[in-house]
Parts: C-alpha cells; structure tokens; sequence
C-alpha cells in the first residue's frame, strides 16, 4: 500500500516516497529476467528480481573473467583488457536471458497424457559455455594466486628444455664428426686403392721394357697401353690425396670450431627457452606443481566448481520461475494457441472422414428422392390430363346437346310444332291448350349463350 505524499512529523512516512525509484529497479531486475512487470504477480515478484540480480552478478564475474583471461594470454594490463570483459559479459547475459525466456512447453507423452519438455538445445549450449568458462577463468586466477610457485617451476622447466636441446645438439654434433671421421677414413681407402694401383701398373711398364716370363720385351703396343693405364692410375692418386687433404681439413675445421659453435648455441638455446614465459609455459608449470601438490589439486577443484556454480545460478533458478503460476499461465496459453490450429485441423478431418462415409448414403437417399420426385410428376401429368381430357369430353358433350336443341327448336318453329312439357303427375287430358303463333319463341332467341348449357327438355330427349 503506497501512502500519499503528504508532510507528516513521523519519520517513518519520510520513507514512503522512496519506494518509487525501489519499485522501478525491481521491475528492471524483473525484465532483465524475462518478464513483463505490469502482468506479473505478486508472489512471484521476489523469484523474478532474485533471479535479475544473479544475472547482473554473473555478468559482472563474466566482465572479470574475461579481463582476466586477455589479460593472462596476451600480457596486458587489465584496464586494456576492460573491452574484451565487457564483450563477453554482454555475450553471457543475452545467452541467460534467452534461456530465461526460452519456456518449457507442454506435449504428448507416450501415453497419451500431457507433460512438460525438459531442457533444450539452449540450455546444453549454455551448460557447456559455462563449464569451458569455469575452466578457463579459474586456471587464469589460480595462475596469479601461485604465481611464485609457477616462476620457480617454469625456471626449471626451462631448465630441463636447455638440457634436451643441448643434449640433441650434442647428439648431433657426435654424429657429424662420425660421418666426417668415416668419409675421411674412405678417402684414405681410396687413396691407398689409387697407390697400390699406380705400384701394379708401374711394374707391368718395366716387365714390358726388361721382358719377364709374363710379358714381351719391347715398346710394342701393348707398352703403351700399359704406359697409358699407368698414367691414369697417377692422375686417380692425385684426386684421391686432393680427396683425403680436403676431407681432413673438414673434419679439422669442424674439431677446432666444435666447441665454439656448442658455446654459441648454448647461449641462443638459453635465450630462445628462457624467454618462453607464455601461457602454454606457465599451464605446464602449473600442472607439475599440482601432480606434486594435491592442496594445489584441490584449490582448482574448489575454485572450477564456484566459478560453475555463479556462472549456472540463472539456469538454476529458471527451475523455480517455470515452476511459478506466471510462467503457468504463459506456458497453458502458448500451449492453447499451439493445439488450437491441431484441433482445428482435427476437426475438418473428422468432418471430411464423416462426409466421405456418408457420401454413399446421401447419394443413395437422394436418388430415391429423386425417383420418389419422378413418380410425383409423372402421376401429377397423369391427372393433369386426365382432367383435361375429361373436361374436353364434357365440353364435347356440351356442345352435341346444344346443337341438338338448336336444330329442335328450328325445326319447331320451321313447321308450327309447339312442344308442351310434360308435368310429373298430371294426367295427358290435363294438357293446358297450346299457344298461339305470335307466342312463340323466334329461332334466334332459342339460341343458347356461350355462358349458359340449357338442358333439352324431356319431350326433346324423345324425339
């Protein structure tokens, strides 16, 4: 109940003019929930507005998380990461709202009953953002809780990266001066090939010149021959001593400029390893302290699952709002217009079923209708002309009668005939005396009107 805004000495009514700025942020948390203050009572106010505040809450922990995450990866302070926080937060918030708005529906269940739908692709899709979140942003603020502790292991991380890389040089560098001890010792070979060539050619060219029990004696043509191999065997020394004294000079460059270069390397190895102090660096840190750690294993724990449960608390509490009359209602109305069209359709269906086995009988019904009709008029004309040829006949009648009375009364008059009626009763001596002419009817007043029938008289009938 609101008072009205009157001045008063009690200091408890100074507060009633407060509740208007009160009322107008609870019905900003309560559209931030995903619904419409005007419609929404009031026992279900307070889940609305507790559930807009967790929804601020989350996106201000989303902001944070995301400044925190920039901020760690790329080495930035946290006013620069500000922006990236605020996108994320906005991204966070507007998933919340849709899933807050995002209502359970009826449907069939196998049974033919009615029951509510369980959570939706929305809210798997959200469930997985914030359990990657959590992850995330708890491994970025556990990295600056332990940030000493990871120095130190990230040190000896480098550590043990220069000795592997060392270590390969080396393994390297074993196998060059192999190679190189091997190719000089098969220029060797060689060249002692090439020598002991030299010495069996030469002693053929002096077999050739002095003769032995093998060859002739004489520079025939098989001296020169031997002459011309023996001189090919001198130039193949020459390659091969050219061979050997450059294979030598290697392998003494590569012992003399061995550990120079080893020293050189060593330096760019400890540079390159020791400057690596990114996020993969530290991550790799911070899991061998927390394989050797278990408290560390436990903080992680700890922190992964309070960072879920903030970043979950509107989905929730979007179990008690649809459980709430105002969400009912919505859900029974959106229910309503979604199986009106069904019913709809259900209904024309019946009907057109209806029509289609009923066609047979109505076509059937009105076909005897219509035979029952045919019937009707055919016995309807029947009468028609039965009583016009009845009336054709009597007027035919008629008209034989006429003409017989006209052609009596013509020929009584032709001939002086008087025709006395016979009266019922009388006796014939009784018979009143006849009239003279001049009382008679003339022909043409015997004439019978086209209205009138006279009937014949019954002495008429006689003749």
């Amino acid at each position: 109940m609101q008072h009205s805004p009157q001045t008063s000495s009690n200091p408890g009514e100074e507060a009633a003019p407060s509740r208007g700025p009160l009322r107008a942020v609870g019905d900003t948390l309560v559209f931030l929930a995903g619904a419409q203050p005007k419609f929404l009572p009031p026992a279900d106010r307070a889940r609305f507005v507790t559930a807009g505040v967790l929804m601020l809450l989350t996106s201000a922990l989303a902001t944070y998380a995301g400044a925190t995450v920039v901020s760690v990866g790329f080495g930035t302070g946290m006013f620069r990461a500000l922006p990236y926080g605020l996108f994320y937060a906005l991204f966070i918030f507007f998933i919340d709202r849709s899933v807050l708005l995002t209502q359970s529906s009826y449907r069939y269940d196998a049974e033919g009953g009615v029951k509510t739908t369980g959570p939706g692709f929305s809210v798997m899709v959200r469930v997985f953002i914030a359990v990657c979140g959590a992850i995330i942003v708890g491994e970025a603020i556990l990295l600056r809780i332990f940030e000493t502790s990871i120095a130190t292991t990230v040190t000896e991380i480098q550590q043990e990266e220069n000795g592997r890389i060392m270590a390969s040089w080396d393994a390297n560098q074993e196998g060059e001066l192999a190679a190189r001890t091997a190719d000089l010792a098969a220029k060797k070979r060689g060249l002692d090939a090439a020598s002991s060539l030299v010495e069996a050619k030469t002693a053929e060219v002096n077999c050739q010149l002095t003769g032995g029990p093998s060859c002739l004696v004489g520079a025939g043509p098989i001296y020169q021959i031997k002459l011309a191999e023996l001189a090919a065997a001198t130039a193949a020394v020459g390659d091969a001593t050219r061979l050997r004294d450059t294979a030598q000079r290697g392998l003494d460059e590569f012992r003399a400029t061995q550990e120079k270069n080893r020293t050189a390397f060593a330096r760019t190895a400890a540079s390159t390893s020791g400057a690596a102090n990114d996020l993969l660096m530290r991550e790799k840190a911070f899991w061998r302290l927390t394989t050797r750690d278990r408290s560390v294993l436990a903080w992680r724990l700890l922190l992964t699952l309070l960072l879920l449960g903030v970043d979950l608390a509107p989905l929730l509490s979007k179990r008690g709002l649809d459980a709430s009359p105002y969400r009912r209602r919505e859900r029974l109305a959106r229910w309503r217009d979604e199986t009106s069209a069904e019913v709809e359709a259900l209904q024309v269906g019946h009907n057109a079923r209806e029509r289609r086995d009923l066609a047979p009988a109505v076509a059937a019904r009105l076909a005897a209708r219509w035979e029952d009709y045919q019937m009707r008029r055919d016995g309807v004309e029947g009468a028609v002309r039965w009583t016009a040829d009845t009336a054709d006949a009597r007027l035919a009648e008629e008209e034989i009668s006429a003409d017989r009375q006209s052609q009596l009364l013509e020929l009584r008059a032709r001939h002086g005939i008087v025709a006395v009626p016979r009266t019922p009763g009388l006796p014939t001596a009784q018979v009143p005396p006849a009239a003279p002419p001049s009382a008679q009817v003339p022909p043409a007043a015997a004439q019978p009107s086209p209205t009138a029938s006279p009937r014949p008289p019954a002495d008429a009938a006689e003749h």
